[in-house]
């Protein structure tokens, strides 16, 4: 079973879908989701245009949060097998995510400022959500230390990135436990609750699909290009030794 997934993802990357297929999907996704950002969603009565954002914003965030789960599981197969391939895995969906995140919060500062007056506040949703990115940053950095992924710093690494994801569940409870300038989540609201419009809930979805897929194809690119820089420094590391 191990050895059929391990299989799977070094063909990925390489494989006719992910290199012809996937990007054209992936480009007339991002059209469809911009067509219906900017042309058929409606504009909403209380902040107007501005509201757009949360195309961006909502989207960019749970393409992020699939990505740092699946650090956290290739981080534990890491720790595991020891194969290097989960290592390479990780570390490509991490790189995509603190991108995404990013995305998220540069597209909530700017939604931000007009709805609030300020870029930043300390509320417990972007204070929890900056420390992920902080999070993930520092474990990108502690792989910087191991390269081959050959001593204890990936392991620390990738205990980090297992961890970190449980700052996550904190995120999305932080709006219900804790006083903060943030809505509240109206996409999921129960029927007697304030919900989006069928036209804002229709561009929503196909937002996050093209987030999605765009996040696949970018960790796939990832991957091909770690993978090889990490042979590159294995055959250099090789020969350094046999001088």
């Amino acid at each position: 079973m191990m050895k059929s997934i391990e299989t799977f993802l070094e063909k990925t990357p390489s494989n006719f879908f992910v290199q012809k297929i996937l990007p054209i999907i992936t480009f007339l996704l991002v059209i469809a989701f911009l067509a219906g950002a900017f042309l058929y969603a409606p504009t909403e009565v209380v902040e107007g245009d501005v509201q757009r954002i949360f195309y961006f914003h909502l989207p960019s965030v749970l393409a992020a949060y699939l990505c740092f789960g699946l650090t956290c599981l290739f981080s534990i197969f890491f720790l595991w097998k020891k194969k290097s391939i989960y290592n390479h895995w990780a570390k490509a969906c991490a790189i995509v995510g603190i991108v995404l995140i990013c995305v998220c919060l540069w597209s909530g500062m700017a939604w931000g400022k007009p709805i609030w007056g300020v870029w930043w506040t300390w509320d417990a949703r972007l204070t929890s959500t900056l420390i992920l990115l902080l999070l993930y940053v520092g474990y990108l950095l502690v792989h910087a230390l191991d390269p081959l992924g050959e001593n204890r710093y990936s392991k620390i690494a990738s205990v980090i990135g297992a961890i970190s994801f449980l700052d996550i569940p904190l995120i999305n409870m932080s709006v219900r436990w804790w006083r903060t300038l943030h809505p509240q989540p109206i996409v999921l609201a129960p029927v007697s609750e304030e919900r989006l419009p069928s036209e804002m809930t229709t561009v929503l979805l196909i937002s996050i699909i093209a987030f999605i897929v765009l996040a696949i194809w970018l960790i796939t690119m990832n991957v091909r290009i770690i993978k090889n820089h990490y042979e590159i420094k294995k055959v250099m590391t090789n020969k350094l030794k046999e001088i």
